[in-house]
């Protein structure tokens, strides 16, 4: 039930609530000893209650690899909200560049990388967009996974809807929106 998390050994109990690096905000339902490979490879895990996904259940070793943390408080989300103007711009031509920066971000299991790259792939779509072409469908395939991860994470902490809690992250965004798109003419 001890979970290592940098230097500080985090233990999640029954109840409890936590951040999944794949299947987003989770309950811990249950932790019990289970042999998944066979007698003799008994170890403690955890069965996960995906809160968004209630038709799944996710059943992970609690010394998995995969990785968890808490969920972020409603006031971190708040000041994560406020700051949405100010995150990075990820800004480049090369596609391939671009990805690769984005997949850093994403694998830092970051919530303010994780914005800075819903950030930077809503901007692009909105410039594309502007400028008569479609958005690109390998930003459309990441926007898909992180967008709803991030809206999902900060729509529990701030109990509330992901629809509302998206529409407010976007409409941070309008001003510097509006001046790209007045700068493109």
């Amino acid at each position: 039930m001890v979970r290592k998390m940098g230097d500080i050994m985090k233990q999640f109990a029954v109840g409890e609530y936590l951040m999944h690096e794949k299947s987003g905000v989770c309950q811990v339902e249950e932790i019990s000893e289970r042999a998944l490979q066979g007698k003799g490879s008994e170890k403690l895990y955890y069965s996960l209650q995906p809160i968004f996904e209630k038709s799944s259940q996710i059943i992970t070793p609690v010394d998995t690899k995969v990785r968890i943390r808490d969920v972020k408080s409603k006031d971190e989300m708040e000041a994560l909200l406020d700051k949405v103007p100010t995150l990075e711009f990820i800004q480049e031509d090369n596609p391939r560049v671009i990805a690769e920066k984005f997949k850093e971000k994403i694998a830092s299991f970051d919530t303010e990388e994780l914005a800075s790259v819903v950030k930077s792939i809503y901007l692009r779509k909105q410039m594309r967009m502007a400028a008569g072409k479609k958005a690109m469908s390998s930003d459309e395939k990441i926007m898909q996974n992180s967008g709803k991860r991030l809206f999902e994470e900060m729509a529990f902490a701030m109990k509330t809807d992901v629809d509302t809690v998206e529409k407010q992250f976007y409409g941070r965004l309008k001003d510097e929106k509006d001046q790209m798109i007045k700068g493109m003419a």
